[in-house]
């Protein structure tokens, strides 16, 4: 008889044999949906086949950014992939052995304004569980429509990274705009054994908020500085009105140097820092046409709807920090507040528990209700995964 531990392995291997197959037009439809199941499946191994790629967007299929996003993981992982090609609307992914040549550097260059920040969300939970420390190299757009803000990723999610013990280093090169692009950034991904559950239930009230308006190219200087008044004056007055204690505002408006700036461009993204904690961001980005919403309004608002639904994680982190959670040792809990999943988040769920399956992943939202109010909170018990080389 064979031992119960040993039965169970042998099924999940069996398992992991057949390739999971995922409709890319799950959820909200986009990019998403490619970069958690490609992620997943380089860490576990797991064949994937995924169609109906990008179909909820204008022009379905893999664009630029998400060709090199999996060319990127296919690299990591020395996949056997069919369908990578611009367009594509159907995929297969392979994967072998991570890291199985022994590289610790990765170049990637979207060749367009393609989001930097998107090829990071893909890689960097795969680069985390390296033997040792990898950079990448990753060219695009820093600052663009459709995807996170280079200083998001460096100062809202990285602090959200460290609660789960890990962490990187960073170096933007230089910043790209829509449509040239010609960004590039380095990051500099330390190897951990394990990322640890977190619990984050305490939203806390705003310690301190800064931001950064910046112009770049031919746009003039005094559009920094509307963009930092805007924001100072949505935050002050949206906080005094609902008697929070207002914290130190601090906003610098500035024109990027030509040496570190590949065309035109602006924008805005202001941090909020809270006593206990937990970190919110907000982004707003110029068009060159009149916005219905300045960048500045947008940015600032952003940062109160977080504070004033008591949630513990911003919309834009929602979704980012549930390949963390299901990869995490442990029980986590996030405060949503009055806010409920946004619809990537969902997609995001669905994406990593279908691609988890066999270890039974589930994500739960509780609710909770106190006198005339209902809160929510995420929780999951994470997969536990390992990195064996550490």
């Amino acid at each position: 008889m064979i031992p119960r531990i040993c039965y169970i392995l042998n099924c999940v291997t069996r398992k992991m044999s057949s390739a999971v197959q995922i409709d890319g037009s799950l959820g909200e439809g986009g990019g998403q949906v490619l970069r958690i199941a490609l992620c997943l499946s380089a860490l576990y191994k797991i064949p994937l086949k995924i169609n109906n790629i990008r179909a909820g967007r204008p022009k379905p299929g893999l664009a630029a950014q998400h060709l090199k996003g999996v060319e990127l993981l296919k690299n990591m992982c020395n996949a056997e992939v069919q369908g990578d090609y611009i367009g594509s609307t159907a995929l297969e992914f392979k994967p072998k052995q991570l890291n199985s040549d022994k590289r610790n550097k990765f170049f990637i260059d979207t060749g367009t304004a393609g989001c930097i920040c998107l090829l990071a969300q893909v890689a960097l939970p795969c680069a985390l569980f390296f033997p040792q420390r990898v950079t990448l190299i990753l060219k695009g757009g820093t600052n663009v429509p459709m995807g996170p803000h280079i200083e998001y990723l460096t100062e809202v999610l990285r602090p959200l990274l460290n609660k789960f013990g890990a962490n990187f280093d960073f170096n933007v090169v230089s910043r790209g705009y829509y449509p040239k692009g010609g960004g590039e950034v380095h990051l500099h991904i330390e190897p951990v054994h394990s990322l640890k559950a977190v619990t984050l239930t305490n939203p806390g009230i705003p310690r301190d908020i800064v931001g950064w308006a910046y112009v770049a190219g031919v746009v003039h200087i005094r559009e920094a500085y509307k963009m930092a008044d805007d924001a100072k004056s949505v935050l002050t007055e949206g906080l005094n009105k609902h008697n929070i204690s207002l914290p130190s505002i601090n906003i610098e408006a500035y024109k990027e140097d030509k040496t570190v700036a590949v065309g035109n461009g602006s924008g805005i993204n202001i941090v909020c820092a809270t006593t206990t904690g937990c970190v919110f961001g907000g982004s707003g980005l110029g068009s060159g046409r009149q916005e219905q919403i300045s960048p500045g309004t947008q940015a600032a608002k952003e940062i109160l709807d977080t504070i004033l639904a008591g949630s513990c994680v911003d919309d834009h982190a929602q979704d980012q920090l549930i390949i963390l959670i299901a990869l995490a040792k442990g029980l986590s809990k996030i405060k949503l507040g009055s806010k409920k999943l946004t619809c990537h988040t969902e997609t995001a769920i669905k994406v990593a528990e279908l691609m988890l399956k066999d270890f039974n992943l589930r994500f739960k939202l509780c609710e909770n209700k106190d006198k005339d109010s209902i809160s929510y909170t995420l929780e999951c018990e994470g997969c536990g995964y390992e990195n064996k080389n550490i």
